[in-house]
């Protein structure tokens, strides 16, 4: 109700507790990215069968300095990813929706182009939030860029963002035609998951309950008594919500 675009902005101010999740969130990424270049679930499962090399496929990983992630979501939080990428030498490049200089300082490729941002990656990263902008952002065949016959690597789609930026129907679809490879989603379209979603027993899905950047109790006062102090003296506050954007 208090973004409805047809009602007069808020004149007082909102900040979000922010600045505490990146590092949590780029940690289960390359987790994820690691887990699924090299295989830990085949080698898990090969253990209980008892089992030496019983997979193939963990014998046919690739370097992650071979590979190229997208994000989309260029702020703190993908800042944060992107550094953690590079530092295992991967190529990064963060779809924006404003034009962007490079950042010489993480060698970051930004693009406004969400094509060219989906066609050269082998894995995705949506950090998006929920807004009237990003919701749905991918769906309509958006990912059809991503298919090997056009142009694109079948890649990895990973979500910590939010789950509606595209439908349960429209993923699974895209998986089905090849347009991705697998998807690793920490956030889903509905939550909790309900237990008659197909997302759960699909064979390339994984699915992780919204736990990629918890809120430690820890992180809350340091972040709420620095803008508490600037609030007091005036000056500009920390993370504060931008009516016209949604967040």
């Amino acid at each position: 109700q208090l973004l409805d675009s047809k009602k007069e902005l808020p004149a007082w101010r909102l900040t979000r507790f922010a600045g505490k999740f990146g590092p949590p969130i780029a940690e289960w990424c390359l987790a994820r990215i690691i887990s699924q270049e090299r295989g830990f679930a085949l080698t898990a499962m090969d253990q209980t069968k008892k089992l030496w090399a019983g997979s193939n496929e963990i014998m046919n990983y690739r370097y992650l300095s071979s590979l190229t992630l997208t994000i989309l979501g260029c702020g703190d939080i993908g800042r944060c990813i992107a550094r953690a990428a590079i530092a295992f030498g991967m190529r990064v490049i963060g779809y924006v929706h404003n034009p962007r200089l490079n950042d010489d300082v993480l060698d970051v490729h930004y693009t406004t182009d969400l094509k060219e941002a989906l066609q050269a990656a082998d894995y995705i990263v949506s950090i998006l939030p929920s807004t009237p902008g990003t919701r749905g952002m991918l769906l309509n065949n958006v990912l059809s860029s991503c298919a090997v016959k056009n142009g694109g690597k079948s890649p990895v789609l990973l979500n910590v963002g939010r789950g509606d930026v595209i439908s349960e129907a429209e993923l699974l679809g895209a998986l089905d035609q090849d347009y991705i490879s697998a998807a690793i989603l920490d956030v889903m379209e509905t939550e909790p998951l309900p237990a008659s979603s197909l997302l759960w027993e699909h064979p390339r899905i994984v699915v992780s309950p919204h736990v990629s950047g918890l809120t430690q109790a820890k992180d809350v006062p340091d972040v709420f008594w620095d803008n508490f102090k600037r609030y007091t003296e005036g000056s500009e506050l920390l993370y504060q919500v931008d009516w016209t954007k949604g967040y």
